[in-house]
């Protein structure tokens, strides 16, 4: 039986150099597939109806070339079907955390040739409303600084960049009163920030929720209450030995659903994987197993 790939590439991504690799993955793929597209993005959303379009035209493969915000785009084409075509992901951004988390090679050459020889593995896809994502939900002024900061600062300084906007707002941040309604339990509280994840990768680092399984079902939440200069620094000491959840300061939760509405109705804007997402209120589920992804990941 004959099998197709639909290769999306946004043509801005990685410094503009994401098109020069568009031979190297159809020499990658054209040993297991005998169709390919390569279709390139030319704005916002996009992605989204390109990976839909393959998924209802039964594409097997599709491959998204880009960064977080591409990666994003492109599962939200895919989680709503029923049956979704494998993924495959050649990361081109600054944090890339999907791809950290699956083990796929942050060098898109090595990331390429793992399309030929990757290991299929099931993920856990939320959704928030009626967006999907694979990695973070965040509330807060905290969640406006991060999709804020600009493209020159991501260049130059990476992942540091969306940490460094992330204490700013932690140092000079509103608080909220939140309430969060779970599977079995309900939390009232006043916070600085409010994150939902399913992965072990947040703003490039891997210790935020060591506890996460890409397949395991539940969202990791994180209310931080707002901290002074001494209580951040210990934090984020706390954030790099794996133990934020266990501060003084952070409420942890697990649970499979999530609703969120601050107390008096304020209409407080979330991030969905670093782009601006709904307003509050927020209602988050998870969909366990429902994408296949080509991973760096021994079984």
């Amino acid at each position: 039986m004959k099998k197709s790939a639909m290769i999306i590439i946004n043509p801005s991504s990685g410094n503009e150099d994401a098109a020069e690799y568009e031979e190297m993955i159809k020499n990658v793929l054209e040993k297991n597939y005998d169709e390919m597209e390569v279709i390139y993005t030319e704005g916002k959303g996009d992605a989204t109806k390109f990976a839909s379009d393959a998924g209802n035209k039964g594409f097997d493969l599709v491959v998204s070339l880009g960064g977080d915000g591409t990666v994003n785009e492109t599962v939200n084409g895919l989680a709503g079907l029923e049956s979704p075509p494998l993924l495959g992901i050649i990361p081109m951004g600054t944090v890339n955390d999907l791809a950290r988390a699956l083990q796929i090679p942050l060098k898109p050459e090595d990331a390429i040739s793992l399309l030929g020889i990757g290991k299929e593995k099931a993920i856990d896809i939320g959704k928030v409303n009626d967006r999907y994502f694979t990695n973070i939900v965040g509330v807060g002024n905290i969640a406006e600084a991060i999709h804020d900061v600009e493209s020159e600062e991501k260049a130059m300084l990476g992942p540091l960049a969306y940490f460094l906007a992330s204490v700013r707002e932690f140092m000079d941040g509103e608080t909220f009163q939140v309430e969060l309604q779970m599977d079995d339990e309900q939390w009232e509280g006043e916070v600085s920030v409010l994150i939902a994840g399913l992965i072990d990768s947040l703003g490039g680092v891997r210790t935020v929720f060591p506890e996460a399984e890409l397949s395991g079902g539940v969202l990791h939440i994180l209310a931080i209450e707002k901290l002074n200069i001494p209580e951040t620094v210990k934090m984020t000491s706390s954030v790099l030995s794996g133990k934020l959840s266990e501060s003084d300061d952070v409420h942890y939760f697990k649970s499979k659903t999530l609703s969120v509405k601050t107390v008096d109705g304020e209409k407080l804007e979330s991030d969905v994987d670093g782009e601006k997402g709904p307003d509050l209120p927020l209602e988050l589920s998870v969909l366990k197993g429902h994408l296949r992804v080509i991973s760096g990941m021994e079984d």
